[in-house]
């Protein structure tokens, strides 16, 4: 089995920064038979764990099957984009290859991808999957990616921070101008360089979020934008007066935290209780601090509004398969021993830091995995008793297009108003390629 790996840092987010360290490889075959089948499969990993168990179970797969050479061309999300995207419109897609669900909608549009649903139910059995995060790999109605993992919006909240504040809980079901009241009340018990959120005003989940608030959405299931001008200077305006009321930190601090490495959030760095988040982050704030760390919903409504469960799970990596790729079948079988057979699954998952998709998996976790897995599925099994509607497919490239026109704000360089303008501007112009 041979390895080609870019030598890059692994993290988006979850667990400890690698700084760019080298990717280990696996031995290189010295030769092959003419005869084998060569499979290109690329992907983007969150951590050295998950590179190390993805890798391992590719291993044991050739191992079972001496015909198949696969060739892995993992890294961290923001060069696979780029190489993805270059690969593809040169036409030269890999048989196989990781996909959000922003990813896939563009892939699946563009004809890059094929439908999978003729090998649904068999030999992928996808009946005990979580639903939502199903639904968040189709796209028009057809599966074009079997998840790898379940994931939810959240806010991972320093319970010793509340404790030592003197300051309640928030109950599961909470407003958004609770949220504001109890972050900034932290300002005021534990000292000025204290806050009590991070600020979240360049995160696509928890703005979306915000708008099902509101009864809109980010994107529609059409693949069109779900609010009004109103609703995202709203949502701009939300975080400007948390910065006034001294309840997120100002511009110059939230700028320390980085781009979602939890190493330099501010739960970590002792200067914030709550970072708005997703839970395959969870475990990697753990590892870095003594404090006892919590999942909690996001605010569910507004005061004198509709509360309701609007927190959906889906899959934060799935596999799709190339639709010019002469060895789909090859690459299913791949797909099924990862996720299905007993001792592939087993390597694929455990240590890795994802969990699975699939209901027996998470159970399995519940058993024998870490506290930080335990509260996890205990959340997303929270988040389940009352299914809010799926994450829909939007374009790559909403992070950065939030979090420029947050920041304008933050520096007072925008008002929210000309912030939710160039969002608008910059996300309909990618929604028209």
């Amino acid at each position: 089995m041979s390895v080609h790996l870019n030598r890059r840092a692994l993290l988006r987010h979850g667990a400890t920064m690698m700084g760019g360290a080298a990717l280990s490889s696996l031995p290189l075959a010295s030769s092959f038979a003419q005869d084998k089948v060569r499979v290109r499969f690329a992907g983007y990993v969150e951590s050295q764990e998950q590179l190390t168990q993805t890798l391992a179970v590719l291993k044991l797969y050739t191992q079972k099957h001496p015909n198949v050479e696969i060739i892995p061309e993992f890294t961290n999300f923001g060069a696979f984009t780029d190489k993805i995207a270059t690969e593809t419109a040169g036409g030269n897609a890999p048989d196989m290859f990781s996909v959000n669900v922003d990813l896939l909608a563009e892939y699946a549009r563009r004809g890059v991808t094929t439908p999978l649903d003729s090998y649904i139910p068999n030999p992928i059995n996808l009946s005990d999957y979580l639903q939502s995060a199903v639904n968040a790999a189709k796209f028009d109605g057809k599966q074009f990616a079997i998840p790898n993992d379940a994931i939810g919006p959240a806010i991972i909240t320093n319970a010793s921070a509340f404790e030592k504040a003197g300051i309640t809980l928030p109950p599961e079901m909470w407003t958004w101008e609770e949220l504001a009241e109890t972050a900034s009340a932290f300002n005021k018990a534990l000292g000025p360089r204290f806050w009590g959120v991070e600020d979240a005003g360049g995160n696509y989940i928890p703005c979306d979020i915000f708008l099902r608030s509101r009864g809109k959405s980010m994107f529609t299931q059409d693949h069109r934008l779900g609010f009004a001008p109103e609703d995202m200077e709203a949502w701009y305006a939300y975080w400007q007066k948390l910065r006034e009321t001294r309840g997120t930190p100002p511009g110059d601090v939230q700028a320390l935290a980085g781009n979602d490495d939890p190493s330099t959030s501010g739960i970590v760095a002792g200067r914030a209780a709550m970072n708005i988040t997703l839970t395959d982050s969870f475990a990697g704030f753990q590892a870095l601090t003594q404090d006892n760390l919590i999942l909690h919903m996001m605010p569910n409504g507004f005061r004198g509004g509709e509360m309701k469960q609007r927190h959906y799970c889906y899959a934060g990596n799935s596999t799709t398969v190339s639709a010019k790729s002469p060895n789909q079948k090859h690459v299913i079988d791949i797909i099924r021993f990862m996720h299905f057979d007993p001792e592939g699954a087993k390597t694929y998952y455990v240590g890795s830091g994802m969990i699975p998709c699939s209901k027996a998996g998470r159970d399995a976790f519940a058993a024998t995995g870490s506290e930080a897995d335990r509260k996890i599925i205990a959340y997303l099994d929270v988040l389940q008793k009352e299914p809010a509607p799926p994450r829909y497919p939007g374009v790559p490239g909403m992070t950065g297009m939030l979090t420029r026109a947050n920041e304008g704000v933050a520096f007072g360089k925008l008002t929210p108003k000309q912030a939710a303008e160039q969002f608008i501007r910059e996300v309909s112009a990618r929604l028209k390629k």
